[in-house]
């Protein structure tokens, strides 16, 4: 593939589309245990302004947990608890988020996808 070719290729995905398409965000979280220190945690955060639900998850599937402005948000500490996570709600804030290492591994990367919450739509009465 010819350079610009890519480059544009890559333009395309990362421009936001318009119209009526939802929004979507990705927030990845790592978590690194130092030999003998305390573990590394690092995550650029998020900020919405509108409630969003998580979409999907991917990476390391040993739980993970969200914070939002310091504070626990929810926590999900195994593979079963982190695929139930699919619809949950987050209200407008700052987010990060943080994936759960287990032994014998000392990294894990954790990305979640959120999408604007869908309204249901309202029922017509005649």
């Amino acid at each position: 593939m010819k350079p610009w070719l890519a480059i544009a290729a890559m333009a395309a995905m990362t421009i936001p589309s318009t119209g009526m398409s939802q929004t979507r965000i990705t927030v990845d979280g790592y978590q690194e245990r130092i030999p003998n220190a305390n573990a590394e945690l690092r995550c650029d955060g998020v900020r919405i302004t509108r409630t969003m639900q998580i979409d999907s998850i991917s990476g390391y599937h040993n739980g993970f947990w969200i914070t939002k402005n310091g504070r626990i948000e929810k926590a999900y500490w195994t593979l079963r608890m982190s695929d139930s996570c699919i619809g949950y709600e987050l209200k407008p804030g700052f987010y990060y988020v943080y994936p759960n290492v287990v032994l014998p591994s000392d990294t894990a990367k954790i990305t979640l996808w959120l999408r604007e919450k869908r309204e249901s739509p309202t029922p017509r009465h005649r």
